[in-house]
């Protein structure tokens, strides 16, 4: 196909313009020009090449996951880059018939170091980083596809689903998924980098729970959130998990013993938060602190821990002195939970809102808002913003029980009904309470006595 020359083009016209310059009909000639060069173009557009995208992943006997993971991305990935460091099993023979390229990685018990190893392979615009136990849904798919088209960012943030049957954890939602034969009843999240650009000099930092954030932030590359999910499965099995998470805080321990160091410590102080070693972990934090006084995460976790205890003071202390070195919409969440557990509510809001302007997408804000809102008796504002989060989780089991609540209170009793049913069947932790509700409710829309209410909002 021949191109267009306008280049060539565009010097004759100047030439034909010193020529013709004193003459009355040069306008004519200028329009007729540049109308047939806008007609050209128009028909004839230069398409810039769409682009493409690398995955890399690391992997060690993940016979039994790694088919799904990478199923899950045949429409996206257009080179996978498996860096293996020691399978024993199947997991290479699998990943090579999807035409993965294999790197061979002695383990240094260092998982930085083994994901900086896939970069260094990967040839295309994009990294996609995923585990062998991890996938991604058809929504995912199409948002990365116009995510890579973007001119304003460097790397997106991905919603991490961690699976579990554990409804104890921290921040366990309950949404029943099925996967592989097996039902699980929730699952706890976290927001974590899992696409951006290459060829930027992006590398992971961190021993365990390696993180490219940092240096992103370093580089001055540009995090958007988004509302991709991450679906991860590997932590569904307790007994795993547990092993897991004792060989990485051993790790991390002797690691620490060598170079004692802020990262290090906080790497420490997050794997004894992983194994509800809550003392230590505290005490791991502030050695971080001790060597890096503007460490915003090391405040960030230690109000996280001391929202848990409901010391609900100090975790306020810590997430603001967070907020005040680097603010994110998770501080500002948290800190606004914690200013709604006190009962100041315009903090609350205050919190919230900011949380919500840094991040749009996700729907435990929007739960958090209504739940202010309904404790001010703004009951028309508490919906709209309950009703935004879920339709952004449409299975938001807390988001359909506040909103029940809402309608309860506003005296609309046949959408409160309608709404407490759905976090029935999503299985809230107080469905017994629910449908206790629910039964007074059909009473009282029969009857219309007077009654009182017996329910808070917020979960």
């Amino acid at each position: 196909m021949v191109l267009f020359n306008t280049k060539k083009y565009i010097l004759q016209y100047r030439f034909i313009l010193f020529i013709y310059e004193s003459n009355w009909y040069f306008a004519a000639f200028k329009f007729v020009f540049v109308s047939t060069i806008f007609k050209y173009t128009a028909k004839n557009p230069k398409k810039m090449p769409k682009p493409k995208v690398s995955l890399c992943m690391i992997a060690r006997n993940e016979e039994l996951f790694i088919e799904q993971c990478l199923t899950s991305v045949k429409g996206i990935a257009d080179e996978i880059i498996v860096v293996d460091t020691g399978s024993t099993d199947k997991t290479k023979e699998i990943a090579k018939r999807f035409g993965a390229k294999i790197i061979d990685f002695k383990w240094i018990d260092d998982f930085s170091a083994a994901r900086n190893e896939s970069l260094k392979h990967a040839t295309k615009d994009w990294i996609l980083v995923l585990d062998a136990d991890e996938s991604l849904d058809d929504d995912g798919l199409k948002s990365i596809n116009e995510l890579i088209n973007s001119k304003d960012s460097d790397a997106f943030l991905f919603l991490q689903k961690n699976y579990t049957n554990d409804a104890s954890i921290a921040g366990f939602i309950s949404e029943e998924q099925k996967k592989m034969g097996k039902n699980y009843a929730g699952w706890y999240g976290s927001f974590i980098v899992r696409l951006f650009r290459n060829k930027k000099g992006y590398k992971f930092e961190g021993i365990v729970h390696e993180l490219v954030e940092p240096s992103i932030e370093a580089k001055k590359g540009k995090i958007a959130a988004t509302n991709i999910a991450l679906h991860h499965y590997g932590n569904a099995d307790p007994a795993a998990a547990m092993k897991k998470k004792q060989f990485y805080l051993e790790l991390c321990k002797s690691k620490a013993a060598q170079n004692p160091d802020a990262s290090t410590y906080f790497e420490l102080g997050v794997l004894y938060k992983e194994n509800n070693n809550f003392d230590e972990s505290i005490k791991s934090f502030k050695k971080a602190l001790e060597n890096n006084p503007k460490h915003s995460m090391a405040f960030y976790e230690l109000g996280i821990i001391y929202k848990q205890q409901e010391s609900f003071d100090e975790a306020i202390r810590n997430l603001t002195e967070s907020l005040r070195i680097k603010e994110n919409s998770e501080a500002f969440e948290s800190l606004g939970a914690c200013y709604l557990k006190k009962g100041k509510l315009k903090e609350a809001y205050r919190n919230l809102v900011k949380a919500m302007m840094l991040n749009p997408n996700k729907s435990t804000i929007y739960n958090k808002l209504g739940a202010v809102l309904e404790r001010n008796e703004n009951y028309e504002s508490s919906i709209q913003m309950l009703e935004i989060g879920i339709k952004l989780n449409p299975k938001n089991t807390i988001g359909f029980y506040n909103l029940g609540v809402a309608f309860d209170k506003k005296r609309d009793f046949g959408m409160a009904i309608k709404s407490y049913e759905k976090a029935v069947e999503l299985g809230h932790n107080k469905s017994e309470e629910i449908k206790k509700r629910i039964r007074q409710l059909n009473i009282i829309i029969n009857s219309l006595p007077s009654y009182k209410y017996g329910f808070k909002v917020g979960g």
